[in-house]
């Protein structure tokens, strides 16, 4: 029997204002976290949503809850781009909580959790170098998965009722959710709702649906690319 595997993906706002610098934690808050387990039994995924405020004892509590759930589960991490930015900003948080002395030991379990990360994105810019474009360094994980011949699930709006009022209102004309509208609108307008006290409201409950679904859709693939890269691997 294989041991299992974890996939990771983390979903970021920033109410702040626009990001300055991708590597610069200060531009960028914790909404949601895209988890999931794989064994020969199954695969299970799972999403956890930030529940309050911007305040770093939320982004502790989140954090926390991620940490448990793999350690609760265990195996090596499978990201997609990871050690440039989920890795990062999840290291860069367990700093901050535990210089807050919020959870002390929240670097130490961060460490144990990404001691055996394998980024996809690193070996799917050997497997297919043809992909990165000339200003990145590794394939964009649709393309990725699209050379790997990997169903990438879309989200669309026409899915949830949520009125075009209500998407007009964000800035968002796209007719399938992309992960600039969960950094730049949806993910900052979820946490005004758990705020606010809204969680009861039909609207609001649309848009965690929306949240929960794109967060988890990419967790499929994870695993999935990363066994067609290995195969790849195994025939070079």
């Amino acid at each position: 029997m294989n041991e299992g595997r974890l996939a990771l993906d983390i979903e970021t706002a920033s109410p702040h204002g626009p990001p300055s610098d991708f590597r610069n934690t200060a531009d960028f808050e914790l909404v949601a976290v895209g988890l999931g387990y794989r064994t020969d039994g199954g695969t299970e995924v799972e999403v956890l949503l930030r529940d309050g405020d911007w305040a770093v004892e939320h982004t502790a509590e989140l954090l926390r809850a991620v940490v448990e759930w793999c350690e609760k589960r265990g195996g090596p991490v499978v990201t997609y781009n990871g050690e440039y930015f989920d890795e990062h900003h999840l290291r860069a948080w367990a700093r901050q909580v535990a210089d807050e002395g919020i959870w002390p030991d929240a670097p130490s379990h961060v460490d144990a959790l990404f001691s055996d990360h394998v980024d996809l994105g690193t070996l799917a810019a050997t497997a297919f170098p043809h992909a990165v474009r000339s200003n990145r360094d590794i394939p964009a994980l649709w393309k990725a998965c699209e050379e790997a011949g990997v169903d990438q699930p879309t989200v669309w709006y026409d899915d949830y009722d949520l009125s075009a009022d209500y998407l007009d209102s964000l800035g968002i004309d796209d007719s399938h959710v992309k992960g600039a509208h969960v950094g730049e609108a949806l993910g900052e307008r979820y946490v005004e709702g758990v705020v606010a006290g809204i969680d009861h409201t039909h609207t609001h409950a649309e848009l965690t649906r929306l949240l929960v679904d794109y967060a988890a859709g990419d967790i499929e693939p994870l695993f999935s690319l990363h066994d067609a890269l290995r195969r790849h691997d195994a025939r070079v």
